[in-house]
């Protein structure tokens, strides 16, 4: 297994610890959560290491809360030798009543538009659901974004995107039609006039993007590059959700990843705004991009958070307020409390504005 590999499994792992007991557990608990893998493979490597399904499978049964929803397994995998082994490992796991297994054979095109319609019908409202959408080639890519899981509420999708790969390939005259409807167009066309390749893939990059969200509100591009390989190959990760909580955990996932593993891990979604995820995040770009947006306007702490949350890569559960009570006690930004609330707390209805600006170190 590469380290690519590794690494999206570990982000893998990691937010499915964190969406489960959100949707799954205690007194809010839906009764059905939906999980799909796309592209499932075998189920295990040929060095023993276990593939997504099994990965998002163990997610759920090895979890420390409580899971009462009822989980949904559907794996999605074109060739039969692979879906063959996938049942084998499958039939070798103890599965609680509650847990469903489905191996579908055949195609990711194919199968994944009818599946989200079957669960429509079986349903009634798609229960939540996470798909995650790893494709041999781009091909595929297209039929995850023209089914209407990405505009329901409380479904997400981890997408990942061979950027690199259509950059190399993109004028070979076999990829016009598969970039076309990726792009539901040829505006795709403006990256064959780029100067180099890494502009090249910035435009695929950001067009992807754009695509991306006209059909969800919130949207980050995660980017994975193994450190042996900096500024060479790197591998993209969008996660899609039309959930603020889903964003969330999403975030924490990624700064939770260990960044030992032999990968540097960047948030990529803005050009000008990269962040790698590292054990102590550099706090002072948050505060430099809140300057950026607010200027020396007053703005309340309820849109620090929704800015934080939607348009940057850090957290507003974690970075934010730390960050503020800084730049206040080195007197860059003057803070109004309501009454009767504490210094350095930043309770709703708090209001700031920065009072005076260098850029952070």
């Amino acid at each position: 297994m590469t380290r690519p590999t590794q690494a999206k499994h570990t982000i893998l792992r990691k937010y499915l610890d964190a969406w489960l007991p959100i949707l799954g557990a205690g007194r809010h608990a839906h009764e059905h959560v939906v999980l799909i893998d796309g592209f499932a493979g075998p189920g295990r490597y040929s060095g023993g290491e276990p593939g997504s399904p099994l990965i998002m499978i163990k997610a759920y049964l090895d979890h420390s809360a409580t899971l009462d929803a009822a989980a949904h397994f559907f794996f999605i995998e074109e060739h039969g030798e692979r879906c063959e082994h996938l049942r084998r490992e499958v039939a070798a796991l103890t599965l609680p009543s509650k847990v469903e297994v489905e191996i579908l054979e055949g195609s990711f095109v194919d199968e994944f538009p009818v599946l989200i319609e079957r669960l429509r019908t079986q349903f009634g409202q798609l229960p939540p659901t996470f798909a995650f959408i790893d494709p041999f080639g781009a091909e595929e890519i297209p039929a995850a974004l023209s089914t209407p899981l990405l505009r329901i509420p409380r479904c997400e999708e981890l997408v990942y995107f061979p950027v690199g790969f259509l950059a190399r390939f993109a004028e070979g005259p076999e990829f016009k039609p598969i970039l076309d409807g990726l792009y539901g167009g040829q505006e795709w066309k403006k990256a064959l006039a780029a100067p180099d390749f890494e502009t090249k893939k910035r435009i695929l990059h950001d067009l992807f993007l754009a695509e991306l969200q006209r059909h969800v509100p919130c949207v980050r591009s995660f980017e994975i590059t193994p450190a042996a390989e900096v500024g060479g190959n790197t591998y993209y990760l969008f996660f899609c959700t039309g959930s603020k909580m889903g964003l969330r955990r999403m975030k924490d996932a990624m700064w939770q990843v260990d960044p030992e593993t032999g990968q540097a891990f960047r948030d990529s979604t803005l050009a000008d705004h990269p962040v790698l995820f590292e054990q102590e995040a550099d706090l002072g770009r948050l505060q430099d991009m809140l300057h950026e947006r607010f200027g020396a306007r007053w703005f309340t702490i309820e849109q620090a958070e929704q800015f934080t949350l939607l348009e940057t890569a850090f957290r507003d559960n974690g970075h934010l307020k730390p960050r503020l009570k800084t730049a206040e006690a080195a007197g860059a930004i003057e803070v109004r409390r309501p009454a009767g609330k504490r210094a350095g707390s930043f309770t709703p209805g708090t209001r700031m504005r920065f009072i005076w600006w260098h850029e952070s170190p």
